[in-house]
């Protein structure tokens, strides 16, 4: 059983799960911008697969398997789509 929650942080376990996603979702969302910025992957093709993931977790959502969660990472998705929409390098001319 997971221990309780201390003052709003998670302990134990929960901990570790927790500072993973965290380290492998700030990872994946920098190695997105360097891809853009360096003009490797255009900025909507990334975007594009980002609003992919987040369709299928809204419908996890829908189907009832861990609405909670799946809605939590639809909004993470949605911050690093939007920042990737930002980062994208404005067009030639």
């Amino acid at each position: 059983m997971p221990e309780p929650e201390r003052d709003g942080n998670p302990t134990g376990l929960d901990q570790a799960y927790a500072a993973e996603a965290q380290a492998a979702l700030m990872l994946v969302e920098s190695l997105m911008l360097v891809l853009v910025e360096r003009r490797v992957i255009p900025a909507a093709d990334l975007v594009e697969a980002v609003e992919t993931v987040i369709e299928t977790k809204r419908r996890l959502t829908a189907d009832g398997r861990e609405p909670a969660v799946a809605t939590q990472a639809a909004a993470l998705l949605t911050t690093i789509a939007n920042s990737l929409a930002a980062a994208a390098p404005p067009a030639k001319r």
